[in-house]
């Protein structure tokens, strides 16, 4: 049985978050989850509050979400909900270009596709947002 006042070495934390010893240090080293403590040759150890928290990056991360984003979650200036929200619309967002560009493609690729006439008139009729005219 493990107590709640035990600290656990960087490699045991990354087995139990599946994170990777690197990706653990990486968010020490930006403020993200702190070590809870050190050993006298200066090694990381972990308790399991902090071990709690890598595993909500880890969720976080999964969902898409950056490092501003879990800092916000972590610091209850949002809700995981929230934020799941946020990234829900831009994935619909983007899934909806996706299926533009697949019909796009799709009508370009279609009988008749390799006449000029077609492939100057394709952009015109792919369902993809018009592109403001280059200014360079």
């Amino acid at each position: 049985m493990t107590g709640v006042n035990e600290l656990y070495s960087i490699g045991n934390v990354a087995r139990r978050t599946c994170l990777s010893v690197s990706a653990i240090r990486f968010y020490a080293d930006e403020g993200v989850v702190t070590p809870t403590g050190l050993t006298d040759g200066g090694f990381r150890r972990y308790d399991v509050h902090a071990i709690a928290r890598l595993e909500l990056v880890r969720t976080l991360r999964d969902l898409g979400a950056g490092l501003d984003d879990i800092r916000r979650v972590l610091a209850a200036e949002t809700t995981l909900h929230d934020l799941a929200v946020t990234h829900l619309r831009l994935v619909e967002d983007r899934l909806r270009q996706f299926r533009a560009r697949r019909a796009a493609l799709r009508t370009s690729t279609g009988p008749g596709a390799a006449s000029s006439s077609s492939t100057r008139t394709a952009g015109r009729h792919s369902g993809l947002p018009r592109r403001p005219a280059c200014s360079c």
